[in-house]
């Protein structure tokens, strides 16, 4: 029963890093890469919430370098959730932020998530020195403007003080 158990996690596992992998639409005349530059799940025991890519041209993953970052998510959320979450998640990896400066990122961030169900994505894309447009299912939702958004909501993901390591880790290729 152990086996069939595993094999069957295996599947799960292997099943959602390839539907991350899908090159999303949104790059289109973007980003070039063929394949996402790492990929990642997001698990709890037996439940996917998420499995995440990153894309970029770049050799090597940087701020400093055009890139995107999709979530293909495996459970449903609403819109306050994840923005919630993502508030909480952002002061973590930038415990400076200030409270004045989270309730506008949350109220960016309400423009650009929809509620989410299993087999939708989100697309944050960030290019240096222009706002981060977001994308649901490969359709324009909104942009945030502050230049000093990146950093701390990728750093949600990418940061080394980043909640989940091992996420971050698949994302880089660590």
């Amino acid at each position: 029963m152990r086996k069939i158990i595993g094999f069957a996690a295996a599947m799960v596992l292997v099943a959602g890093v390839a539907f991350a992998s899908v090159r999303p639409s949104e790059l289109n005349g973007v980003i070039t890469a063929p394949k996402p530059y790492g990929t990642a799940s997001l698990t709890w025991l037996f439940l996917t919430a998420y499995d995440a890519s990153l894309w970029t041209d770049a050799p090597q993953w940087s701020m400093n370098e055009r890139f995107a970052l999709t979530i293909a998510y495996k459970m449903s959320f609403t819109r306050q959730e994840l923005v919630e979450s993502t508030i909480e998640e952002m002061q973590k990896v930038a415990p400076g932020l200030s409270r004045e400066t989270a309730a506008q990122y949350a109220a960016s961030l309400a423009k650009a998530y929809p509620n989410v169900k299993s087999g939708d994505r989100i697309t944050a894309l960030h290019e240096p020195g222009k706002p981060v447009r977001f994308f649901h299912n490969g359709t324009m939702t909104s942009q945030v403007e502050d230049p000093s958004f990146a950093d701390p909501f990728f750093g949600i993901w990418l940061s080394p003080k980043t909640s989940e390591p091992s996420v971050r880790a698949g994302l880089l290729g660590l």
